[in-house]
């Protein structure tokens, strides 16, 4: 399991953190005195972004009493004076950090980009960001990317070869920094992580998948979600007449239809969210019997998951009732299902119209973000999602010097030190308790700044011209990075969030904390 912090109580460690990194970033908490100087040798010192010891006092609201409406109390200064920029549907401090880090980012991979001398993984970095930002290139090929896949979708002729498609189209896609979101459009999503029962070994988790809006409630509730599956519906037949695809209309219809299906199967967030319910081990031969309707047998040999004995079946009632609905609903539906997924998946790196129609609805109807940010802030998440260390690496060099990493290694020093002797002097404790408390503190690992290994994206293909390929197969480089790991002793220093990061990150199995650069 991996809790993402957000805005926890450990935001102040983060701010102080990123106050003295050697970047551009925004000044922040100061975590050393300033230098005396003559009053009339430099202009007096800006005021620090979030108040000298880690907090804004200047953004609360006195007016309104703390028992009234604390959150207005400590924060409603700050919400009045502060406007929400149109290509986010949010604000906060949070927000301010990233815009720098974003700014930082710009510089490094327009420069990657420009360099046509450079090697290795700063040529990676600059050709996947020159492919993606060659908007002419990707107008000019039009949908011709994307009909290698729409024509093998087309040619599956059986329940079968349905199976061995949804297999390939298995991704390590699962969003690991929210536990509360387990999101993927595949029919089911594969997430490689210690194992709960053996947790020195990797386990092979198969989670429930196959919606293209965030959770059931949005294919199954009134209101306000009825509103979206119609407009979900259009944006389905946009993307569809927009590639070409005959009767776009009514194969929309029968999308819905389907996945309207699969959100009936699908387990509530509730019942994911409890782990007692999710730690379900199934071996490999049971899947026919316990989740008939799918051949599995094809479908493993496709996932390069025919040598997996036995894996953790997160929401076993959803694989079941994903697996039947393989064999109960037409293959005409799956293959428009898998056409629509494989159009709106690639819509960023196709032509511009693609890309308005994806932000349209996943943007702008679902979060309510009025405009869409520019092609190099998306050009800089691209790339952080497809080689995200190695961007890491050079950001780390140029923003995160070894000095910066030992100051904030000694913070941390300071922090636990301090934890333990609290736990001594609280006097609610009994003594085996303190015992216990302290030594689970002795065996917190604090991960600072940047993993000790960076990941090797040697062997990955990073072509200039290809901004689709170059996405396809970094998504296919992540997925088969994570097989390999499974069958060996888990990596205890692997980081699952990028030094980029603007947040941190709880990793409770291995009681370790994560805070990126």
């Amino acid at each position: 399991m991996f809790i993402n912090f957000s805005r926890c109580a450990l935001i102040g460690l983060i701010v102080a953190m990123t106050a003295s990194c050697d970047s551009n970033a925004p000044t922040s908490a100061a975590v050393e005195p300033a230098p005396k100087v003559e009053a009339a040798a430099t202009p007096d010192a800006p005021k620090p972004m979030f108040g000298s010891f880690g907090f804004d006092a200047t953004g609360m609201d006195a007016s309104v009493a703390a028992g009234d409406d604390f959150f207005d109390h400590v924060n409603g200064t700050w919400v009045k004076d502060t406007e929400i920029p149109a290509d986010r549907s949010g604000m906060s401090n949070f927000s301010l950090i990233d815009q720098a880090v974003q700014k930082n980012l710009k510089v490094m991979l327009e420069g990657a980009a420009a360099d046509r001398a450079a090697d290795g993984e700063r040529r990676q970095m600059g050709d996947y960001f020159a492919a993606f930002m060659d908007e002419e290139s990707i107008a000019a090929k039009g949908v011709a990317p994307i009909q290698p896949e729409l024509a093998a979708i087309a040619a599956i002729g059986d329940k079968k070869s349905l199976a061995t498609a949804l297999g390939e189209s298995l991704r390590a896609d699962v969003d690991l920094l929210n536990n509360t979101n387990y999101h993927t459009d595949n029919l089911f999503g594969l997430w490689v992580s210690q194992d709960l029962n053996k947790p020195g070994d990797y386990a092979a988790y198969l989670v429930q998948g196959g919606l293209g809006m965030p959770d059931r409630d949005f294919y199954l509730e009134a209101g306000r979600m009825a509103e979206l599956r119609t407009q979900y519906q259009s944006h389905i037949a946009r993307l569809l007449t927009l590639a070409g695809v005959d009767d776009a209309d009514a194969k929309a219809v029968r999308v819905v239809a389907l996945e309207t299906a699969m959100a009936r199967a699908h387990a509530s967030q509730l019942e994911t969210n409890d782990v007692a319910k999710g730690n379900n081990v199934w071996a490999s031969g049971q899947f026919s019997k316990r989740a008939p309707g799918l051949d599995w047998a094809a479908f493993m040999t496709a996932a390069g998951l025919d040598k997996q004995s036995s894996f953790v079946v997160w929401q076993p009632t959803a694989i079941t009732g994903l697996s039947k609905l393989v064999k109960s609903e037409s293959l005409d539906a799956w293959k428009d299902w898998l056409s629509f997924h494989a159009i709106d998946r690639a819509a960023a790196y196709l032509p511009k119209e693609f890309s308005d129609q994806h932000f349209a609805f996943h943007d702008q109807a679902l979060s309510g973000t009025p405009e869409q940010r520019e092609r190099w802030k998306r050009g800089i998440d691209q790339t952080n999602t497809a080689i995200g260390e190695a961007v890491g690496k050079v950001y780390v060099e140029r923003h995160f010097s070894p000095e910066t990493k030992a100051r904030a290694d000694a913070m941390v020093r300071n922090i636990l030190s301090a934890f333990g002797k609290r736990i001594d002097a609280v006097e609610w404790m009994t003594a085996p308790t303190k015992a216990r408390a302290q030594a689970k503190l002795a065996t917190l690992t604090v991960s600072m700044g940047y993993p000790a290994k960076w990941r090797d994206y040697s062997t990955l293909e990073v072509r200039r011209d290809d901004a689709l390929g170059n996405a396809e197969r970094a998504s296919l480089f992540e997925y088969q990075r994570n097989l390999a790991k499974l069958g060996t002793p888990v990596d205890h220093d692997e980081w699952f969030i990028l030094p980029q990061t603007v947040n941190a990150l709880n990793v409770p199995l291995e009681n370790r904390l994560i805070f990126p650069a």
